[in-house]
């Protein structure tokens, strides 16, 4: 399943985007959410093992991008969308609980990715995302799946939201 998946995303990028290193590195992104999410499903954890070696397979990406086409813009909104994500997100972990460390590092992850497009698709993909969880919380709760203090995987649903802002996104604007 995963690699179809996989596959079905690869197929997506190629063509929603275009050829470029920015597509490189999506799709990298695209290799890498797929069994995060599935990991996190089944066992609540984010490895950090595969997420911060993507910090520098991301970086270097746009990085070069950036150097090669003037993108310098998207660049600086990149780290800056990292650290803003990655803030918010261990504000949220040490103020309420609930975030573990991998959520943290994923939103970090996901804030260099998004933040690449726009600050509009940083916070798109961001909302998007807390809005799926909330949803499919609700839903399990509304069907006894779920009780009030059950843990309930949020890596999944920040991919996912990320995901459908760089598709329904593509032209970074």
């Amino acid at each position: 399943m995963a690699a179809a998946l996989t596959g079905l995303l690869f197929t997506a990028l190629a063509w929603r985007l275009d050829w470029s290193l920015a597509l490189l590195a999506y799709s990298y992104l695209a290799a890498v959410l797929v069994p995060l999410a599935m990991v996190d499903l089944a066992v609540q954890r984010l490895p950090g093992v595969v997420v911060l070696p993507s910090y520098l397979v991301l970086a270097v990406a746009f990085g070069v991008d950036a150097v090669l086409h003037a993108n310098y813009d998207n660049l600086l909104r990149s780290v800056a969308g990292t650290v803003v994500l990655a803030a918010v997100y261990l504000g949220l972990a040490l103020a309420v609980g609930g975030l573990g460390a991998g959520d943290v590092k994923l939103a970090g992850l996901l804030g260099l990715a998004l933040g690449w497009w726009s600050w509009t698709a940083l916070f798109t993909g961001t909302f998007l995302g807390w809005l799926l969880a909330a949803v499919v919380r609700v839903a399990l709760r509304t069907t006894g799946r779920a009780e009030r203090d059950d843990p309930m995987p949020l890596g999944p649903f920040l991919a996912l939201g990320a995901v459908a802002t760089v598709m329904l996104n593509a032209t970074g604007s």
